[in-house]
């Protein structure tokens, strides 16, 4: 079972269940967007105002993420086309 909570700065929670990580990961972008800034266990929208945090999955795989733009630090999507084994760090969202 996966968890996701999302909280907001106006006062706003709400935490769901899911079987799948496809479901956890709809409803946490729905909240957030597909590239969110991510901290250890949480990510937060590109505007400050939402919050999700994670239990059953690390924050990282809810979001299919594991490269760091050098430059702002945020995490960014997995490149399908990328070698694996590359330094592939993908473009900047903010270029």
């Amino acid at each position: 079972m996966i968890t996701v909570r999302y909280s907001s700065v106006d006062g706003f929670r709400q935490t769901r269940q899911f079987k799948t990580l496809a479901g956890a990961r709809a409803y946490a972008q729905k909240w957030v967007g597909p590239t969110p800034d991510v901290g250890g266990w949480y990510a937060v929208s590109f505007d400050g105002i939402g919050k999700v945090e994670v239990a059953g999955v690390s924050i990282k795989e809810l979001f299919g993420m594991t490269l760091v733009d050098p430059v702002v630090g945020c995490a960014l999507p997995i490149d399908p086309n990328s070698d694996p084994d590359s330094d592939w760090e993908g473009p900047s969202r903010y270029t």
